[in-house]
Formats: C-alpha cells, structure tokens, sequence
C-alpha cells in the first residue's frame, strides 16, 4: 500500500470516530476550542501513528473530549499534549498524554507560577544542588564538547513573590518511574511510547510533577485541576499494578516551605561535608 493509500485509510477510518465526538467535546468546553481545528489535529496525529486506530473507539473520543476540558490543543507544532496508546486490563486505550510544555502553560496561565524551567542533567555538566536552610541549585550546561550521558533532571518554580521551589531526580529514579509504564515495557508498544520517542521531554515531565506536588494550591483553577487529573488517570492506566503505589494527586506530601531569598551560591564538590542537611553533587569537567 502506497504511502497516499494508507493516509486515506487512516482518514476513512478515523473520520467517523471523530464525528462521534463533537458532542462529547462541545458539551465539555468550557474554554471554548474549536472542534474542527481539534478533531483536525487529531486527524494528523492518526495518520502519523495509525496504531492509535487499533484503541478502543470509547477512549478516543474520551481522549477528544479531554481536550476541550483541559483547553489544551492538540497543535503537533504546540508540542503541548499528544494522543498515546496505552495497553490496559480493558486492552489497548487513547490517552491524552500533557507534555511537560504543556503542563508549564497551564501553571503560568493560571497563576500558580511566574515561571517554571525544567532540564536534563548531563555527565560533563556543571551541576550542584542542595536542600536545607540554604537550598541552592546551579546548573551551567556543557557546550564546548560532547555533554556525556544523562544523570538527572530538575524542575524549578518561580513564584511571583520572589520565591523559589525546586526538585531533583537522578536517573535510577527517573527509570523507576518509566519501569512502571505499560507502553515502554511491552515491546510491541515500545516504539509509540512517549519515553522511547520523546526521552528528555520525558525526564523533564516525569521531575515536574514530583514538582506540582509541592507546590502551594492557592491558584490552582479548574483548567489545572483538570489536567492534573487527566495525569493522575493517566498514570493509573499506564500501572500494572496501582493497589497502594499511586495516592491521589492531593494527598502528595505537604507543600514545602517557599524561599523567599535565594543564598549566595558557593560551589561545593562531593567530597566536602555537607552543612545543615544540605545534600550536594557536583559533575565537573573531566578534560
């Protein structure tokens, strides 16, 4: 089949699916999307991965209809939210997976945040964090050579008082979290799981939520409670096993203490010993 064929049958396939969810996105819109432009977009995202027209026809159109209830578009060039297949207990599921771009927006949109940065740590960057009275965090990218292998990410919340919360992940943690994932531990879904095609917006993703956790509620609206349940959901779904290892999205550990100034930042290596419950690490040059 030529490559033009089998566009125009994912198009005959999907198109009645689709139609089937205007009502369902219109009665669910509070942020007023348009269904054409969505359902469009959706339309691309089946011609690119056509696997996705193998899931559940219900849980395509509950995928639509999220859209409309989170407000976030479905644009491939917004890199905001992508439509995943999941296998589940039920077989295989659409998700609509929010990226780590997407999330950030619905933050700063609603207020909760000035603004929020998350990145991947490599081996031959500069790299120092730590917690306690002082917390600090100091990352300063290597760009004069090859950056080595990942070893963690971090996410970083300006609040627009002036304070500052962050989070670490190292990479065994990150890996436990993606061990979990239905999608990258079937094989045969490996290849359209998120942390096979989009690793580092992946690494990143995975340290932001650990982050929105932490984070005061007092500006959360309804547009952010909704997409912060949609990942809960998601992360449900995407669990063998989700008796005792998932609690709900609001009984996360309690909000941290906001900095209000941020220290002076003095490098510290590994070795020296570390003030006040501080944990600090290093990644220096190894030229």
């Amino acid at each position: 089949m030529t490559n033009t064929n089998q566009q125009l049958s994912v198009i005959d396939r999907a198109k009645p699916i689709l139609l089937k969810a205007e009502k369902a996105f219109k009665n669910a819109n509070p942020h007023n999307m348009s269904f054409a432009q969505e359902s469009g977009f959706a339309m691309l995202v089946m011609q690119e991965n056509p696997y996705l027209l193998n899931c559940k026809p219900e849980s395509i159109l509950s995928s639509i209809a999220s859209v409309a209830l989170t407000g976030i578009t479905l644009n491939p060039a917004m890199k905001f939210a992508y439509l995943i297949p999941r296998r589940s207990k039920d077989g295989l599921k659409c998700c609509l997976d929010i990226s780590y771009i997407g999330m950030i927006k619905i933050l700063t949109d609603a207020g909760a945040v000035k603004n929020i940065a998350s990145e991947v740590v490599y081996e031959n960057d500069h790299f120092t964090y730590g917690f306690g009275s002082n917390p600090i965090l100091e990352h300063k990218p290597n760009l004069l050579k090859e950056r080595g292998e990942p070893i963690g990410a971090y996410a970083i919340a300006y609040f627009r008082d002036g304070g500052f919360q962050f989070e670490v992940m190292a990479k065994p943690e990150i890996e436990k979290v993606r061990a979990t994932s239905e999608s990258w531990k079937n094989e045969k879904t490996r290849e359209y799981s998120p942390w096979e095609t989009w690793t580092d917006q992946m690494w990143c993703k995975t340290v932001l939520k650990r982050l929105i956790k932490l984070l005061p509620k007092t500006h959360f609206d309804d547009k952010l409670i909704a997409a912060l349940s949609k990942e809960h959901e998601n992360e449900l779904a995407d669990t063998a096993d989700t008796a005792g290892r998932m609690e709900s999205i609001f009984e996360e550990p309690e909000e941290a203490e906001v900095v209000k100034e941020k220290n002076p930042v003095t490098t510290k290596s590994i070795q020296d010993e570390p003030k006040d419950g501080q944990k600090v690490i290093e990644v220096k040059d190894k030229s």
